[in-house]
């Protein structure tokens, strides 16, 4: 196989193999990839229409292929590709982000298989109705900022992102990642990202959308729909404008979690005990595990 660095030009010709994604994990989505695909010096190649990447993932330094993605088989039939590619370059044939039943796989093929997981990235997967709609007493916690917010905005509005706000919302993710700075590459790279989503609309055809209190984007949220999950890869909001977040969280499921869509993922917590607390808080249907494998 001959691997070259994936490029925002590959990603017209890459997307039709990001639509098999049954476990419905975040990395093996168009966004997943495409968005981190710096942080995880990424390289691809396509043979016997299946597409392959490799790069640094979540072991890093270390080499590890994601788990083949073909137009027609499943990922075990080209499992021996990248044994050979291993054995020819002197390297551990090894996987990352592997879902639970794709393991399962792996270990009746490979009984020597080793594997680890890390909480910190497991997705939050949740009930797209949940979100959408906050019902109950579990909710009302968040009923109650959502209230208070449109009180104190009763000028509040929820627009899906385009060409006449476009420019608004990227202003308001430029500022967002200047005024709010961490000592954290994964962080880092995410705001960057953001911002090439928004400069390339037409390629990455994410949806979009922002909350406004008056004329002031307040939150904004992108994301994609796979399957009958929809993938939240973007999600800011001003915490100084209370129940910003939780307004964002159900303002974005009903606009895009529409018939068809079950499920909604709002990816990790990179191991942030606030994110986590957050997360954990709109009561995930399934934390999605996700594993390291050398196949021997």
């Amino acid at each position: 196989m001959k691997f070259q660095k994936l490029g925002l030009g590959d990603i017209g010709r890459l997307r039709p193999y990001f639509t098999g994604n049954r476990e419905r994990i975040c990395n093996l989505t168009v966004g997943g990839a495409f968005m981190w695909r710096d942080m995880c010096e990424t390289e691809y190649a396509v043979e016997d229409g299946t597409l392959f990447m490799k790069g640094g993932n979540y072991l890093p330094g270390v080499m590890s292929f994601a788990p083949p993605m073909s137009l027609s088989a499943p990922p075990e039939a080209h499992l021996g590709k990248i044994e050979e590619y291993c054995r020819e370059n002197g390297l551990v044939p090894r996987l990352s982000s592997v879902p639970r039943g794709f393991l399962e796989t792996v270990r009746c093929l490979y009984p020597a298989a080793r594997w680890t997981t890390d909480a910190a990235w497991s997705d939050y997967l949740y009930n797209a109705e949940d979100l959408a709609e906050l019902a109950g007493r579990r909710y009302s916690g968040q009923r109650n900022h959502i209230n208070r917010f449109r009180k104190l905005f009763d000028d509040w509005r929820f627009e899906a992102v385009g060409e006449g706000n476009l420019g608004r919302v990227r202003e308001f993710f430029e500022t967002y990642s200047k005024e709010r700075v961490r000592d954290d590459p994964v962080y880092a790279e995410g705001n960057a990202k953001a911002l090439e989503v928004i400069d390339n609309m037409e390629a990455y055809r994410q949806l979009g959308g922002a909350l406004f209190a008056g004329d002031a984007v307040v939150g904004a949220a992108f994301g994609e729909i796979s399957g009958d999950t929809l993938f939240v890869h973007t999600e800011k909001a001003l915490t100084e404008y209370h129940g910003s977040y939780p307004m964002l969280v159900q303002q974005f499921s009903r606009m895009y979690a529409t018939v068809g869509v079950k499920y909604i993922n709002r990816e990790e917590d990179d191991g942030i005990e606030g994110l986590r607390v957050s997360k954990l808080s709109y009561h995930p249907r399934e934390l999605l595990e996700k594993y390291n494998v050398e196949l021997y």
